[in-house]
């Protein structure tokens, strides 16, 4: 004889059974979901922190980048190698030029020398005047040789070639030592023959065709600015000029015949 369900509400002691149950299976499942996402964090940051100890492997000894896979092989890298520090370049200490008393020895320093030339341009066969200039520009009265031997005039080609100075053919012993006041010059003048020349004169001496030149004034080691000048070529006669007459000769006396004799 089958038994069939009781018709009817049930007991009260059945509901709460029922509700306990159910209470009891959402709590395991509410603790496995915690199980599981414990133990994957676990693991997670377990794998994580073995990356980082150092071991004697060459492969463990790289950095585990954040998310990467550790069963991923990469390259690895050899460190960054830093560029030296640049060595620090030793200052010299500026020694400050001795205070410069009046009537010491004037330095190049408190000196200017300069050339002039008589005029701009020259023709071939003429004798140019050339004028050495040396002037104090320091604030002190000093002293300083200027004589023939110290003070020269040089003339170069534009090539920076040496052609002449007035010490090459004319050499001089003379002294000159000239005590300058603040802005006083002294001008030497030196005539130059348009003849090449050479140290210690050697001949021939060839003379300098035409062309542009440079004027150098050199007094010791201090060397004035150039001064550029040109020789021209000498003018030729013009083209269809007559040539100049010939002096007057007077004529020869006419001879007087001889009276015929009887």
């Amino acid at each position: 004889m089958l038994e069939t369900e009781p018709l009817g509400p049930l007991p009260p002691e059945i509901y709460r059974r029922r509700r306990f149950l159910a209470l009891g299976v959402g709590a395991l499942v509410i603790v496995i979901v915690i199980a599981v996402v414990v133990v994957v964090f676990t693991n997670s940051t377990g794998g994580d922190s073995a990356g980082t100890q150092p071991t004697t492997s060459a492969a463990a000894s790289s950095p585990q980048l954040p998310g990467a896979n550790p069963e991923v092989k990469t390259p690895i890298l050899p460190p960054a190698q830093q560029s030296p520090a640049p060595t620090p370049t030793p200052v010299e200490a500026v020694v400050p030029p001795p205070v410069l008393k009046e009537g010491d020895d004037c330095p190049d320093s408190t000196l200017a020398v300069k050339g002039i030339t008589s005029q701009p341009d020259y023709v071939v066969g003429d004798q140019p005047k050339f004028t050495m200039v040396v002037t104090n520009i320091g604030l002190v009265a000093c002293q300083r040789d200027v004589g023939a031997a110290v003070l020269a005039a040089y003339v170069y080609g534009l090539d920076n070639n040496r052609l002449w100075s007035n010490l090459d053919c004319a050499p001089s012993n003379e002294t000159l030592v000239k005590t300058f006041n603040p802005g006083e010059q002294v001008t030497t003048e030196v005539t130059w023959t348009g003849m090449g020349s050479a140290a210690n004169c050697p001949l021939p001496r060839q003379p300098i065709g035409p062309g542009t030149y440079n004027l150098v004034v050199q007094l010791g080691n201090l060397r004035s600015a150039t001064v550029p000048f040109v020789l021209a070529e000498p003018a030729a006669a013009g083209a269809g000029e007559a040539p100049p007459a010939p002096a007057d000769v007077p004529a020869p006396a006419e001879e007087t015949p001889a009276p015929a004799g009887n």
